[in-house]
């Protein structure tokens, strides 16, 4: 059997961020009003390694594909200059049975969780917002940053890596509204995006002002986090799925488990959101958070997006 396999280039020529960002106002629905069957995914904790290996099935009912991801997450990699992600994903026939081609999972996590953030980003924060932040200067960075300037306009954007280099280096692909930051920049920000594998807090609700919007990506599993206790408690807070944030989303099981904030705080999933079964911000100087850990029906979403157009190349 000879799969075709489409890699980051495929995925550039039949879809743009724009698209994926569209494309993921589907998932989300899907994940929150129940048309879509998503497993917890399964987590194998490679410790001797500093990895996991995560197993995350999808479907969606009446739709053409299943999918299944699997994904290896080497937390040392990035020091050795390695991906601190690698995987694929198997495209299925759900009427046949059939396999029908494998997809570059680094690539489509990448688009997708950017995409997730712009669709966030556009929902929920000031329209008029002009500044952003973005902790982290690997692949999820860079697609945070690309998806968040779909939606809006922004006159500067400030980087902080693990280090000064790393920051340079990815400062100089972008032309000058990109540059260096500091921690205090942050009371400029409109938009903060943390896409980091940080175990600790990266910042506190002081080094923040009101009405800014908040993408917290970075952090999936029950014991690390990058936002303080402060910055969980003053945040309206949005989440892709209740069920598997309350498993792995440590942002705010690490608050919940301290006594210091309860579930029922939060304001819901963004598919109830797109899906106006909840409101949005309210008013210019609320802090709008969107939590995120991934969901497999995301990369459905985008795999089938990817096959359906090869398909008829």
């Amino acid at each position: 059997m000879n799969l075709p396999f489409y890699g980051k280039k495929d995925l550039s020529a039949v879809i743009q961020m724009t698209d994926a960002i569209e494309a993921m106002k589907d998932a989300f629905i899907a994940l929150s009003n129940g048309t879509a069957v998503v497993p917890h995914r399964i987590n194998l904790q490679l410790e001797d390694k500093d990895a996991l290996n995560l197993s995350m099935p999808a479907y969606i009912k009446g739709g053409l594909y299943n999918t299944i991801k699997v994904v290896n997450v080497h937390f040392n990699n990035p020091k050795k200059g390695l991906p601190l992600i690698n995987g694929l994903i198997l495209v299925m026939d759900s009427e046949k049975g059939s396999p029908l081609a494998i997809i570059d999972g680094k690539s489509v996590t990448s688009l997708r969780t950017g995409a997730a953030s712009g669709l966030a980003t556009d929902l929920l924060s000031n329209k008029d917002s002009k500044c952003a932040f973005i902790f982290g200067t690997g692949v999820q960075a860079k697609s945070q940053l690309e998806a968040i300037c779909c939606v809006r306009d922004f006159s500067s954007i400030f980087i902080v890596g693990n280090s000064e280099e790393k920051t340079k280096n990815f400062c100089s692909e972008y032309n000058d509204i990109v540059q260096p930051g500091t921690v205090d920049n942050l009371k400029e920000a409109d938009v903060i995006c943390t896409a980091t594998t940080s175990e600790e807090p990266l910042f506190n609700i002081e080094n923040i002002r009101p009405g800014v919007h908040i993408n917290a990506v970075g952090a999936h599993r029950p014991n690390t986090r990058e936002l303080d206790t402060s910055v969980i408690q003053a945040s309206k807070i949005y989440i892709d799925e209740l069920s598997s944030s309350k498993i792995e989303a440590g942002d705010i099981i690490i608050p919940v488990n301290e006594g210091k904030y309860t579930w029922d705080k939060i304001e819901g999933e963004l598919g109830d959101l797109i899906d106006e079964k909840l409101t949005g911000r309210t008013n210019p100087s609320e802090i709008t958070l969107f939590n995120s850990i991934g969901n497999a029906v995301q990369d459905l979403i985008i795999a089938s997006i990817v096959v359906e157009k090869k398909l008829k190349l």
